[in-house]
């Protein structure tokens, strides 16, 4: 056995850079060396543009999770959302303490929910009285008892009547608490 060096090439091989082609006697230049150079790939710019599209939305979405966030409290405390009926009279500027509602079995006989709400206004017990007042001897309210010396006002609903409800009006000073139950 003799040790040979590399094979010769064959007429059409290519050398390993992909340049020349054997043609059984020469190496000639391939086509691919007159061809033009490959391009360089494109601007990934684009994907900055994605990213900052992408930023602003979730800095929108932020923004008005914050906002509707924010919308949401104040109505909540301001009564916007409340467990009574939405054409119950809402005393203007009364803030909500406390709501609770209870649904089932833990309320009287003939009821389906109990409503307990507490309010907190800057004005003085007798303009609260005179509006709830005012505004339970009308639509589809009826004031049943107006008790002055206990800030008591007994209501119910005209269309309904076994749904009922009292208000007591305690004075703080010039502030007033405002506790509404409402049984429907």
């Amino acid at each position: 056995m003799s040790e040979s060096g590399p094979a010769p090439a064959q007429p059409g091989e290519l050398s390993p850079d992909g340049m020349w082609r054997w043609d059984g006697q020469n190496w000639v230049p391939t086509s691919a060396q007159n061809q033009p150079p490959i391009a360089p790939k494109g601007s990934r710019r684009w994907i900055w543009w994605v990213a900052g599209g992408c930023a602003l939305l979730l800095v929108l979405a932020i923004g008005g999770a914050v906002i509707g966030g924010a919308a949401l409290v104040n109505s909540f405390v301001h009564g916007g959302l409340t467990c009574l009926p939405s054409d119950f009279p809402a005393y203007p500027s009364a803030s909500v303490m406390r709501e609770n509602t209870y649904v089932g079995t833990n309320v009287a006989p003939g009821d389906s929910r109990d409503c307990q709400m507490t309010l907190e206004s800057n004005d003085n017990v007798a303009s609260v009285t005179d509006f709830y007042t005012s505004r339970l001897s009308s639509g589809d309210w009826t004031i049943v008892s107006n008790d002055k010396s206990t800030g008591e006002i007994r209501f119910r609903r005209t269309s309904r009547p076994a749904s009922v409800g009292i208000i007591a009006l305690l004075g703080r000073g010039q502030h007033t608490e405002i506790q509404i139950r409402f049984d429907s």
